[in-house]
């Protein structure tokens, strides 16, 4: 049979994976994040007590110093994830899966933060933590270099629930494992977790990864392919940046207006914790359905659908003044962000040949937005109702819907 003369794409093509290792490496891919999700979940809520622990802050110097380490990776993030994502489309992508579980496990290791002995060092190793960052983005990008264009919908969202279950489990784990030992023996038992996905990730996962020259002609062919500073990329970015900026800027607070919302304090905690645990819940459970719906009706398509309902369901839980009513829309916000999140995932995938660039340039995107987005919730929580908040959230997702309608984005990707 006479072989196609069309161009090779850097990195390998699809039909060099065989269907078999396909399976496997998404199966220790989606172990992987699991992993990673909870490993991370389980260890940050306890930040601010283990700061406290280890100094003799007051209530307020805590609550600062807590801010400014959280925050402190996500700077480090914003600046150097694009830099892996390009060593990483010429290099290979397995290797960045072992830099971000092994640096997890061994720099910040959150083994070192668990032996820090002052606040200067927690910053500084969280500073550290942003160099290492990236787990999910990095094996998504080879997973999804790997899967065909009409099947990535799917198994894209199938690999994000893998993060979401262990970022849900992550907090019952961690608050188990500091009652039974302590908040340093938590961090010291996540660091042994990341140590555990470098593990798998390195005898698990195998990449066919070959970097392939190209001719001039060819080159010129895939230039549009080969770019990330198109506006298509750009838009969804953006929208990127917004979602998690919204989730940021209301997270801090939903505990406060769970408070105002219930009759006795008495359930406030477990309350709380049910009502913080419905989104990701939900998305959990739709992510498969909402990515088999994408590959029906297109990407494109399930992406403005879930930023509409998302506009609408933040509009409301503003003017609820319902418990029930209010975890309600929590738990459909869940499933609008099934859509929201990995939607926008598989499209970047269809946007560039270099993925694992564009992914770390949407890890980029939601470290900003999730920086902006405390530092403004914060400050805005200080001067306004709470509940006004969601309709900033809801005013931020029809920016982003209005980029997403208007962009033209149908006719400069993939299809969808």
């Amino acid at each position: 049979m006479k072989q196609s003369k069309k161009p090779q794409l850097r990195g390998g093509s699809v039909g060099q994976i065989k269907s078999e290792q396909r399976i496997r490496n998404f199966k220790i891919a989606w172990i992987g994040t699991f992993m990673a999700g909870m490993a991370f979940s389980e260890a940050m809520p306890f930040l601010a007590l283990y700061i406290m622990k280890i100094s003799h802050f007051n209530q307020a110097q805590v609550s600062f110093y807590a801010g400014i380490s959280y925050a402190a990776s996500y700077l480090v993030v914003i600046l150097v994830s694009p830099i892996w994502g390009e060593i990483a489309d010429r290099h290979g992508r397995k290797p960045m899966l072992l830099r971000t579980a092994a640096g997890m496990g061994i720099v910040i290791v959150i083994i070192l933060l668990s032996c820090v002995t002052n606040i200067w060092q927690i910053i500084i190793l969280r500073l550290c933590q942003g160099l290492f960052d990236g787990y999910t983005p990095s094996v998504i990008a080879l997973i999804a270099a790997e899967t065909p264009l009409e099947e990535r919908s799917v198994v894209i969202s199938k690999l994000s629930t893998g993060y979401i279950i262990g970022g849900l489990m992550g907090p019952l784990i961690g608050g188990v494992l500091a009652t039974i030992f302590s908040i340093r023996m938590t961090f010291f038992i996540t660091g042994i977790i990341f140590l555990c996905v470098a593990f798998i990730s390195f005898y698990g996962i195998k990449e066919n990864f070959q970097k392939i020259s190209v001719s001039p002609t060819e080159k010129l062919a895939l230039s549009k392919k080969e770019s990330v500073w198109t506006v298509p990329i750009l838009i969804l970015l953006s929208a990127t940046m917004l979602i998690q900026f919204v989730e940021s800027a209301i997270i801090p607070f939903v505990s406060l207006i769970i408070k105002d919302l219930l009759f006795s304090e008495h359930y406030l905690t477990i309350m709380t914790g049910i009502v913080s645990a419905l989104p990701g819940v939900a998305t959990a459970v739709f992510a498969t359905f909402v990515g088999k719906m994408s590959s029906h009706f297109g990407t494109l398509k399930i992406l403005k659908l879930c930023e509409l309902s998302a506009i609408i369901i933040y509009a409301l839980l503003g003017m609820t003044t319902s418990l029930m009513f209010f975890a309600g829309l929590r738990f459909l916000i869940g499933i609008a962000n099934a859509g929201m999140t990995s939607m926008i995932q598989v499209l970047l995938s269809k946007a560039s040949n270099r993925l694992s660039t564009v992914f770390s340039m949407s890890l980029s995107a939601q470290s900003l937005g999730s920086l902006a987005g405390s530092i403004l919730g914060a400050y805005l929580s200080q001067f306004m109702p709470l509940n006004n908040l969601f309709y900033i959230a809801s005013g931020a997702l029809m920016i982003s819907y209005v980029l997403l309608k208007k962009g033209g984005l149908e006719n400069s990707t993939a299809p969808t």
